[in-house]
């Protein structure tokens, strides 16, 4: 009976995509069984990779150190890993793998095998790649861009966040979108999915503030028919829907406490259980996390865990409020004005527009896309009242001399000296402020003889 039940066992393993394998933790990761698929996926059988070869002489010499460098950090209480390498064929090519696996340990805490199952996934990776090298080219002419995907802005501010998006769109890693609301940061999660290998697959925003605590296991994990009143059939919850591709937390910071705990073992690769069922699934997704709160404060409130905290806070990008870019206002009311397809061609009067540009903005793009979504609708008195209030900030006084070389001098210098203390100094802000090249600015800077030690 144990012998049918181990060849069973052993044709179920030969029928996985891929190779399942145990390995010596010696020097060389000897490797003392694998399975079928060995031949489909490196060309070898069974019996030619038992004994005779090992993971250190198969493995391409430039992911060694890699694969070495999370294996050692394996132990009793986190033995699971996950690897992405090049490893040589039989035939002397290399193909990209995934490896999932295990490490076996002894009683007395001794690392003793690995467990694991090696995937092929060159198509997956050569796409990637081609990503990856699209995007350098992207990089080469950022200096000139306008927009990435759908943010726009011209301003130093912007071109910092879209060269981080690129870096972070070739990469796996968890990202945190810190910023006000209405900066943007779910269109540069959407950019970050867009420009990466899992474009192919979901961008599932979920906005954790709208779930009520008593349904956030519910929509998160799922549920099975008839696991509740009203459950009339099966329903993936959100860590399905994104599998393969990217799953967004929008206000990440609202989520319970309570809940936080059952979230970080579906994110960690534990597993997770649908609401009425009994299996432990787990799926493969890229995380983005968005907050307009200080989440680190709501560790030391006791309102965040601090394991779920430094989980989701891994790399971050700070979208810029509106305010420290207004170079970028007048691009972003043209874009506004444009992109409204039933009432294209619509012009603002000079006056009006010259209001917008000055205005604070404390609702940033998103209050500026409503206020003139509105504009559009209802016309010109709606915004001139909204805007009533907002006085421009670099207002000044004529001067009171009648050569008028004298005064456009004059009046220039008061104005650069006015954005400069608006800017606390910053060159690069009071470029952008007034809508000049930093060059052109040193030189009127210069002119002038407006200089600040130390400050940039």
């Amino acid at each position: 009976m144990h012998r049918e039940l181990n060849i069973d066992l052993g044709d179920l393993i030969g029928n996985l995509p891929g190779m399942a394998f145990r390995c010596l933790n010696d020097r060389d990761l000897t490797i003392i069984y694998a399975s079928k698929g060995s031949h489909d996926l490196l060309g070898y059988a069974p019996k030619d990779l038992i004994e005779k070869k090992a993971f250190r002489k198969i493995v391409h010499k430039d992911d060694l150190d890699g694969n070495k460098e999370v294996l050692n950090r394996l132990s009793v209480t986190a033995p699971r890993y996950c690897l992405v390498y090049r490893i040589q064929t039989s035939g002397g090519s290399d193909k990209w793998v995934r490896e999932e696996g295990t490490g076996i340990f002894s009683d007395s805490g001794e690392f003793k095998f690995i467990d694991g199952l090696l995937t092929d996934i060159t198509d997956h990776k050569t796409v990637e790649i081609e990503l990856q090298k699209q995007n350098t080219r992207l990089k080469s002419s950022m200096g000139q861009r306008f927009r990435l995907e759908q943010l726009i802005g011209k301003s130093k501010a912007m071109q910092r966040v879209y060269d981080l998006i690129l870096k972070l769109s070739e990469k796996e890693s968890s990202v945190i979108i810190t910023g006000e609301s209405g900066t943007g940061k779910e269109l540069a999660a959407h950019a970050i999915h867009s420009l990466s290998s899992r474009n192919q697959k979901r961008f599932v925003p979920v906005n954790c503030g709208a779930i009520p605590d008593t349904l956030l296991e519910r929509e998160f994990f799922g549920h099975k028919e008839g696991s509740f009143s009203g459950a009339t059939s099966d329903k993936p919850g959100y860590l399905e829907l994104a599998r393969g591709g990217t799953l967004f937390l929008d206000e990440v910071g609202e989520i319970s406490l309570s809940f936080q705990t059952k979230l970080l073992r579906g994110l960690d690769g534990i597993g997770y259980t649908p609401i009425g069922g009994r299996d432990l699934r787990q799926s493969d997704f890229r995380l983005i996390c968005a907050t307009n709160r200080e989440l680190s404060e709501r560790v030391r409130q006791g309102k965040m865990r601090e394991d779920f905290y430094y989980r989701i806070n891994v790399v971050p990008l700070h979208m810029p409020p509106l305010r420290e870019r207004q170079g970028d206002i007048p691009l972003l009311i043209d874009h506004f004005l444009k992109t409204d397809s039933g009432r294209q061609g619509k012009d603002m009067p000079t006056p009006l527009r010259l209001k917008m540009e000055s205005y604070s903005w404390p609702g940033n793009v998103r209050e500026m896309k409503n206020v003139i979504d509105r504009y559009l609708t209802l016309g010109q008195l709606h915004l001139e009242d909204m805007l009533s209030h907002a006085a421009d900030p670099l207002a000044l006084e004529p001067p009171h001399t009648s050569d008028l070389s004298r005064a456009m001098d004059s009046y220039e210098q008061r104005l650069i000296t006015a954005a400069l203390e608006k800017c606390r100094w910053k060159k690069g802000k009071t470029a952008d402020l007034l809508g000049l090249s930093m060059r052109t600015l040193q030189r009127k800077l210069k002119k002038h003889e407006l200089n600040r030690g130390g400050v940039e």
